[in-house]
This record gives C-alpha cells, sequence and structure tokens, in this order.
C-alpha cells in the first residue's frame, strides 16, 4: 500500500469556510480532500501561476492547497465559492 499524505488545513478559518457549507456541497469537498491523501495532483487540477499552489474544482467550488512531497503533507489553503476574489 503506498503511503498517504497528511491533510492539514492552513487554520481554523478554513474550516470555518467550509461547517458554513450546504451538507450536499461539504459532503463532495470533503470527499475530494480525502481523494488528496491519496493523489495529491489529480487529473483536472491546475497549478496556479506564480505559486506552489494548486487549485482543484469542485461545482461552483474551488480548493486551493499546497503539497509538500518530503514531509507528505497536502496544506488546505482555502475553500472558496468561485468569484472574482477566489484568488487573491
Amino acid at each position: 500500500m503506498a503511503k498517504v499524505y497528511r491533510v492539514r488545513f492552513r487554520s481554523r478559518s478554513v474550516r470555518k469556510e467550509l461547517d458554513g457549507l450546504d451538507d450536499d456541497t461539504y459532503l463532495r469537498i470533503v470527499a475530494v480532500i480525502y481523494y488528496l491523501r491519496e493523489n495529491p495532483r489529480p487529473a483536472g487540477i491546475k497549478k496556479l501561476t506564480g505559486q506552489e499552489a494548486y487549485r482543484i474544482r469542485i461545482g461552483a467550488y474551488r480548493v486551493l492547497y499546497t503539497v509538500d512531497d518530503k514531509a507528505r503533507e497536502v496544506r488546505i489553503e482555502a475553500v472558496r465559492k468561485r468569484d472574482e476574489r477566489t484568488y487573491d
């Protein structure tokens, strides 16, 4: 069995973003975050320009995260609904 990555949240505010979602959206996003443990760079992600960060789309939401291969860690930086401020 391949080693899985540990998932960490940047701050409590990221968890609050998740907690404020409706149940269906919450479950979809958490399932994708859980999947990132096994494959931190799945098909369909986008590396953000000028950053060592990635974005994965889940419906109208975006999960922004970084990957530390040496520490085997995925760090969730933000969970945001797509709008003009998503990548600020």
